[in-house]
């Protein structure tokens, strides 16, 4: 069987022009530092006399490019960075999440998860729980929008709906002409 190639000549030339840039910036490369096509003196590793000259092969192949590695500059001593101002206004931020109950805490630590006790009860519960109890303060904007809405839903006249956008439907869709 034949082994399927993807190469066109599309490809094929694509590769062609990909090869031929390179090749044009090495050589640029090298000619802005060394001057010249010509290899500078020393470059490719010293070699001894006794090893045996390569045979020049006959073709038209280019010249080796062998690139010469400046040395990397030495690094600064380092210096003692100054010592960070303690101000007394600096005061460290409490925790984040208020901690549980110690009833909710001896939930992880009875039963086995995969019977639905121990840690996904300790989790259930606490996802029960409403963000304001849960945290001292919103730590998103989304919860900033939502914050403290159980007060807000006692003073509001809000109806439980069967269907969740019921109210939007009837306040945006609906005209006001007292029909609903």
């Amino acid at each position: 069987m034949a082994r399927q190639s993807n190469i066109d000549t599309t490809r094929q030339e694509f590769l062609k022009e990909s090869y031929r840039k390179e090749n044009t910036l090495r050589n640029k490369w090298f000619r802005e530092h060394f001057g010249s096509d010509a290899l500078p003196a020393g470059v490719g590793g010293a070699e001894s006399s006794t090893s045996p000259e390569p045979e020049k092969k006959v073709g038209n192949r280019g010249k080796p490019t062998f690139i010469k590695i400046k040395p990397a500059p030495a690094t600064p001593p380092k210096r003692a960075s100054p010592a960070a101002k303690e101000s007394e206004s600096a005061v460290a931020p409490g925790p984040e999440m208020r901690p549980p109950t110690p009833e909710t805490k001896k939930m992880i630590y009875t039963g086995l998860s995969c019977e639905g006790n121990g840690r996904v009860a300790y989790l259930g519960k606490r996802k029960g729980l409403a963000p304001e109890k849960k945290f001292e303060y919103p730590l998103t904007s989304a919860l900033e929008v939502g914050w403290d809405i159980s007060e807000i839903a006692k003073t509001a006249d809000i109806k439980e709906v069967h269907y969740g956008k019921s109210r939007i439907v009837r306040d945006t869709f609906f005209a006001e002409s007292g029909v609903m």
